[in-house]
């Protein structure tokens, strides 16, 4: 057997990487879609808790949401950091598949699943015993922090589901089997919405444990979500097929080539969060500066909202453009890997041009729809912040092109093995570009908020050039993973 799967077949000479190429368009697109599908109900799970939360009574409703938002950046912080395994056990797998190597394939996630399991017990006993002081910290009400600490203790259990779920997803997306994670993970959403409704309101007889209500539901639809994808694991089909659950196929040699890929791209994700922490504490000092009691930091978390929802797609197709690079890499196709690249920089910068019109041209009725429940219970407070997030967010609307660049070219690299490129770059732009000129912007030139989202823009086009140079150059065709 010389390839692993039929995805890397060569169509033919390519042409000039400006120009569209049907068939291999069609491929990245065919792995896409089910992976958005499946990234899209997996975020619904966040939006409800936020949704039955903000229903509570008001002041539970205000301080229940403002400490999931902070939950959900602990959580990310904690078992994101953990999850980024998939990008060394997808680039790794789909390496191995694309050469024809099944059972090596197999041996990837039997190691990423050890890795997994032994490395989201170790977080999670440390995530709950400092997330009291965290949140002495972070919120000065006590009640944020009572409803966030008890929120964050029970989500925190779920770290273990989240990580395993994780390996197991890139291995399937790394054969090109996306739709298994997209049905698992719409699964998982009704499970969530129907165990949320019960637990936050005690319906169906159960107790009303309101906001840590919806961790559990969170929790026990991610482990439910986990056991799922671990029943399609173990079915006979595919132990055959790949011999992944033998006591033998933990090698020392693929678990570090797993946890340095993986690890690279966990330190990416801390940048990357730990620079929009900073962004939003720059956010914060505009409200207290001009005393506008939370406006631009509800504003710009609104705005983030709606910006990460859209640019899910590029993350996807950038999901599906890792795969087709690592196996025409496995398959010692790597000009194939480049055409692959290039024609999903092509798809979502186009799809992203007409979306980013589109919210730039109606910026005000995109707010409207996606304004969290405790703004819109106070009719001042929603003009405010519709008021001061729409210039922002018809810029960023403009700017969506490029971002949907850099999503794409981060990702492809991730196929290719370069991690550790890509969390040096991210670590350098948040270091010396987003957070210092965020500052400058929006403090020292007094901008305001439009100032913060002036130095995510030019963080964006930075971080589209060095990755698009880093993919042109080529070096990565020899990366040895």
């Amino acid at each position: 057997m010389t390839t692993g799967s039929t995805l890397v077949t060569d169509p033919g000479p390519g042409r000039s990487f400006l120009v569209f190429e049907p068939v291999l368009v069609r491929r990245i697109v065919s792995l896409g879609v089910p992976v958005i599908i499946g990234m899209l109900t997996q975020t619904a799970i966040n939006q409800v808790d936020t949704l039955f939360v903000g229903r509570l009574d008001e002041r539970t409703a205000v301080a229940g949401t403002a400490a999931l938002g902070y939950s959900m950046i602990l959580m990310w912080a904690f078992g994101g950091f953990l999850a980024a395994i998939s990008v060394g056990t997808q680039a790794m797998t789909a390496r191995r598949y694309g050469a024809g190597d099944i059972e090596g394939a197999g041996r990837v996630l039997a190691n990423s699943l050890a890795l997994a399991l032994i490395s989201s017990v170790v977080v999670t006993a440390g995530a709950i015993a400092v997330v009291p002081s965290v949140f002495q910290w972070l919120h000065h009400d006590p009640l944020v922090r009572e409803l966030g600490v008890d929120f964050c203790r029970v989500r925190f259990l779920g770290i273990l589901g989240m990580v395993t779920t994780a390996s197991l997803k890139s291995f399937y997306d790394g054969i090109g089997r996306v739709r298994v994670h997209m049905t698992v993970a719409i699964v998982m959403n009704i499970i969530n919405l129907v165990l949320c409704w019960a637990l936050v309101f005690g319906n169906l007889g159960a107790p009303r444990l309101e906001v840590a209500g919806a961790a559990w539901a969170a929790s026990v639809s991610g482990l439910a979500g986990t056991c799922m994808m671990l029943w399609w694991a173990l079915r006979r089909e595919d132990r055959r097929h790949f011999k992944a659950f033998r006591l033998e196929n933990l090698d020392r040699a693929v678990a570090v080539g797993v946890a340095r890929l993986s690890v690279f791209s966990g330190l990416a994700t801390v940048f990357v969060m730990s620079g929009f922490a900073v962004f939003l504490g720059i956010v914060g000092q505009i409200d207290e500066r001009d005393q506008l009691a939370g406006v631009n930091a509800s504003a710009a978390q609104l705005i983030i909202s709606i910006t990460m929802l859209i640019f899910m797609s590029c993350i996807a197709f950038g999901t599906s453009t890792a795969t087709l690079v690592s196996q025409s890499l496995g398959a010692k196709k790597p000009e194939l890997a480049a055409r692959y690249g290039w024609q999903s920089v092509i798809i979502c910068t186009a799809f992203m041009t007409v979306v980013g019109a589109l919210v730039a041209a109606f910026p005000e009725p995109v707010l409207r729809v996606f304004l969290p429940a405790d703004v819109t219970q106070h009719e001042l407070l929603k003009d405010q912040v519709i008021e001061v997030a729409t210039g922002s967010l018809r810029f960023c609307g403009l700017l969506a092109p490029i971002a949907a660049a850099a999503l794409v070219l981060t990702q492809a690299l991730y196929g290719a093995g370069e991690s550790r490129f890509v969390m040096f770059a991210e670590g350098a732009l948040h270091l010396t570009c987003l957070v210092p000129l965020a500052w400058l912007f929006a403090i020292t030139l007094d901008l305001g908020l439009i100032g913060c989202w002036y130095a995510t823009a030019i963080y964006g086009v930075a971080l589209a050039l060095i990755t698009g140079v880093k993919f042109a150059r080529g070096a990565w065709h020899h990366t040895h993973i």
